[in-house]
């Protein structure tokens, strides 16, 4: 459990520095006010020992669900942009499992745009971007999606592919292959995009 020291120190200070720094204090106190559909603090009446066990257990779940993918991607935004991550843009979310596939699927389904073999790059506003060739894709639920993705998929099904990355793009250098939807990719054989030519 959480003991601070009692008396304002400067060890006191640097403790709770940390906890503010980690977004503890943060978590505490969102742990202590939160309420959705499924859970409200108030109505439960959380204790003090119950918020910080709930804490730890949040952040154990978090340790052990780590990914390379997803450390990796963290550390490349840190890396190349020039400000800091902002704790509360970053926002992991379960899916909803009370999503299910549309009952007149495949019809109501749009032709998919791309086909397997297609090379294709994502859309974006930067000049360095991924690339690659089209060896899979699948229909899904696009809630919550739109997270630095260019388009705003705002909770529709829609078309997503599995790239099998270049060796010259970007991301290869920690990943073979990525997801992304169709509205953020184009052919990149189009006149708006050639492949890099290795010197």
């Amino acid at each position: 459990m959480l003991k601070p020291v009692s008396y304002k120190t400067d060890q006191h200070r640097a403790y709770q520095q940390a906890l503010d720094d980690f977004g503890i204090t943060e978590l505490l106190a969102k742990l202590n006010n939160y309420s959705d559909a499924d859970f409200d603090s108030a109505w439960i009446q959380l204790q003090q020992q119950e918020i910080e066990s709930l804490a730890a257990i949040l952040i154990s779940q978090l340790t052990y669900s780590l990914n390379g993918k997803l450390i990796a991607a963290y550390l490349n935004l840190i890396r190349h942009s020039n400000q800091d991550i902002v704790p509360s843009l970053i926002n992991l979310k379960c899916p909803d499992a009370s999503i299910e596939l549309p009952a007149n699927f495949p019809d109501v389904a749009k032709t998919p745009r791309f086909l397997y073999g297609d090379r294709l790059r994502w859309l974006s506003t930067e000049s360095n971007t991924d690339w690659g060739i089209v060896i899979g894709r699948f229909y899904s639920n696009a809630c919550d999606a739109s997270g630095g993705s260019r388009s705003d998929h705002r909770c529709c099904w829609s078309w997503c592919y599995l790239i099998w990355l270049s060796k010259d793009s970007p991301s290869a250098t920690w990943t073979s292959a990525d997801i992304a939807w169709e509205e953020d990719l184009c052919d990149s054989l189009s006149s708006e995009f050639r492949y890099p030519v290795r010197s």
